[in-house]
């Protein structure tokens, strides 16, 4: 795998270097946020709507992560396109195991419930904190201390037939565990009432109740992301 992605990035290309910048580094960008909805699908948490109303023109998670796949596979492409196919493809399969970038309850996948965690407000540069960024980044930062550093999480033995379950299924299926995800933890576990009918609409104390449970959930999600990006890239470029 390691030499096909080499192969794909030309001469000293890594998936997260070269000149190209990365998704994150490009989202607060004119050319990043005509690109937004890339990175999630707004799968309704309250009604169903059908896939082509929530991804018009292919603009979402599921088909942007499909056509990158498909990209970093041609040979025939440019290095370049193909460089940047990695990154996206590396960054959105992270994106769509974070329950809230499947799900959308009214509130821009979590975006507009306003939350505290432990204490602190602050979510710089991005004002104060809300729902969606403590599961994107600061439940992630503090499960990264509590198991004593990344290298924790990612070296953890992961047995077969995990592996072998987590392996199997297309993109919507990876897409459909994390809205179950976001409708049966991460509102459910909120120490507020947070029914369709019922908006959040004050700042939520979030602290260890709410994190203890959501933590092993988020864990798993780290590693089924890792072997899911490992069989996609396996399949694309080991061939």
């Amino acid at each position: 795998m390691a030499g096909a992605s080499r192969s794909c990035l030309g001469p000293g290309g890594t998936s997260h270097g070269g000149r190209n910048r990365g998704p994150d580094e490009i989202k607060d960008t004119d050319w990043g946020k005509r690109r937004a909805s890339w990175h999630y699908d707004d799968v309704p948490l309250c009604g169903t709507v059908e896939y082509s109303k929530y991804c018009r023109g292919g603009r979402c998670a599921s088909a942007q992560l499909a056509r990158q796949i498909e990209l970093l596979g041609d040979e025939r492409a440019r290095t370049r396109q193909r460089n940047e196919a990695l990154k996206w493809v590396v960054h959105l399969v992270g994106d769509i195991h974070q329950p809230l970038h499947a799900a959308n309850r009214g509130d821009r996948g979590g975006n507009r419930v306003q939350v505290s965690f432990f204490g602190e407000r602050d979510n710089p540069p991005y004002g104060n904190l809300n729902l969606h960024a403590i599961w994107d980044v600061h439940m992630v930062r503090r499960l990264v201390v509590d198991r004593g550093g990344e290298r924790a999480i990612v070296s953890a033995t992961i047995a077969d037939s995990d592996r072998n379950a987590w392996e199997k299924g297309p993109i919507s299926g990876w897409i459909n565990e994390s809205h179950r995800i976001a409708r049966d933890t991460v509102y459910p576990l909120l120490p507020v009432a947070a029914s369709c009918s019922n908006k959040v609409v004050d700042v939520v104390a979030i602290g260890e109740g709410y994190y203890s449970k959501a933590a092993p959930v988020i864990e798993i999600q780290i590693r089924k992301a890792g072997v899911r990006l490992a069989r996609v890239l396996n399949e694309t470029l080991g061939r």
